[in-house]
This record gives C-alpha cells, sequence and structure tokens, in this order.
C-alpha cells in the first residue's frame, strides 16, 4: 500500500535473509499516532513508546508475510514500511491458492501473537489475568469500562491499583499494555475485509471477484465513514475515506 521510494535517511538492513527498509515517515506517522493515543497529561514518554512498540508490531507483522511465503515455496521477499504501514512484496507468491491465503493471514496472526504475548504479561503484571485482557480490549474504546459497576470495580481498579504501585511498575505496565492493544486493535481492523487490507485481500483470493470485494470494501468504509462522523473521531475518518476511495478506484479498475 505504500510507497517504496527510500531516501537518505531510510533505515535498511536485511533479517533473516529478508531486506528490509524503514522509510523515516513511518517514524513521523507513528508518532503523530502515539500523541493522539496518549493523554497530553503523560507526557512525551508514552508516545515515544507507542512509536517504537509500533514499529515493532508492524516489522513482525511483514515478517510473517514473508518467512511463511518462503516457507510455504514462494519466491524471495523484501519489506518495506513507510507512512500509513508496510507491505510485502515477494518475486512470486506460494504456488497454490490456499498458500497465498495463508502468506496474507500470516502477517495478522504474526502480530496477535505478538499481542497477546504482551497482554499476558500485563495480566501477570497487575496480578489479575482477566482483568488485564479485559482492560486491553475495552479501554481504546471512549466509555467502555465505565459502563457498568462491575467493569469499573472489577477491572479498572485492579489496574489502577498496580499503576500507581511505583514508578518502574508503572512503566512495565505501560510497555505491555500498548503493545496489547497496538497489536491486537491493528490487527482486527486490519482483517477487514476492505481491499487492500489482508482481509480484503483475502477476501479476493477466496472468490477472485473483484467487483464483490470492491463493492463489500466499499460499503464497509461508507458504514465507517458515518460512524467516524459521528462520533467525532477525525483521525479514522480520515483513513475511511482513504480506504473508501481506494475501493472505488479498484472497483472502476475491474468493471
Amino acid at each position: 500500500m505504500q510507497s517504496e521510494h527510500s531516501s537518505s535517511w531510510s533505515i535498511s538492513f536485511d533479517f533473516a535473509g529478508v531486506p528490509t527498509t524503514i522509510h523515516p515517515s513511518s517514524w513521523f506517522v507513528l508518532l503523530l499516532l502515539g500523541g493522539a493515543y496518549c493523554s497530553s497529561s503523560d507526557g512525551v514518554l508514552p508516545a515515544l513508546v507507542f512509536t517504537v512498540l509500533g514499529m515493532l508490531c508492524l516489522l513482525v507483522h511483514e515478517y510473517g508475510h514473508a518467512f511463511v511465503c518462503r516457507w510455504l515455496g514462494g519466491g524471495h521477499s523484501v519489506v518495506h514500511i513507510a507512512s500509513m504501514g508496510g507491505v510485502t512484496r515477494s518475486e512470486y507468491p506460494p504456488p497454490t491458492r490456499a498458500g497465498h491465503i495463508l502468506m496474507v493471514l500470516a502477517g495478522p496472526a504474526a502480530s496477535l501473537l505478538l499481542g497477546l504475548f504482551g497482554g499476558v504479561v500485563f495480566g501477570i503484571l497487575i496480578g489479575d489475568m482477566c482483568a488485564g485482557i479485559l482492560f486491553s480490549l475495552l479501554s481504546p474504546i471512549p466509555g467502555a469500562l465505565e459502563a457498568t459497576p462491575w467493569l469499573e470495580l472489577n477491572v479498572l481498579q485492579p489496574v489502577q491499583e498496580a499503576v500507581f504501585t511505583d514508578v518502574f511498575s508503572r512503566y512495565q505496565i505501560l510497555v505491555f499494555l500498548t503493545l496489547f492493544e497496538i497489536c491486537v486493535w491493528w490487527t482486527l481492523i486490519n482483517l477487514l475485509p476492505i481491499f487492500p487490507l489482508d482481509g480484503g485481500q483475502t477476501l479476493f483470493l477466496a472468490t477472485r471477484n473483484e467487483k464483490l470485494t470492491a463493492c463489500i470494501g466499499i460499503t464497509l468504509c461508507a458504514l465507517l465513514v458515518i460512524v467516524c462522523l459521528v462520533n467525532l473521531l477525525f483521525f479514522s475518518l480520515l483513513l475511511s475515506i482513504y480506504f473508501l476511495y481506494l475501493n472505488y478506484q479498484f472497483l472502476r479498475a475491474h468493471r
């Protein structure tokens, strides 16, 4: 999805036989997202933690694609991280359609496993695994934890008590909570049947129907635009409009 043009500021390296390039624009976008994700009263550290862990999640996701592609008989892969995310390019995909689908789904699976690791460690740190997982899933949703007295007492309170135990524990909790939320929520979004997200690519590979894939993507993006407008989610609104445009172009190209 992203531009693959490198610059003199790009970071290039080889990881386990996969050439990788990180464009500086990706750091900038992640920092902006981190600033929007974190409270301004928390200072700059949470945004920096978000930026580093966001990059880790992107790399793990793309390496999931690349390694499974190689394992299933696909061609040599290269990874580019730029702007809004990453892309893995292979000389050719695995030889079977099932293998190609597995390659596409391997990225979300890899980032989800990383997120679950973060969630488990977060639960261990606060001493309540159930509360940790529920808090991680619900805290990004405004007002979700305050919706019922049970959630506030059994989920929000244990986390708040752990966070304010001491400074060291607080930063440990911040790291693993952020890792869980980034990986899990980005994975869920990435699995939406919207082209060219992995969910949309999987839908296309499974149906071989460009028009159906584009129409489902357009419909879902239009619904997301309405939801974002109602809830004043401006950044999500811009993303929804962007993907709506991409799916419209995809439909036009395959009429």
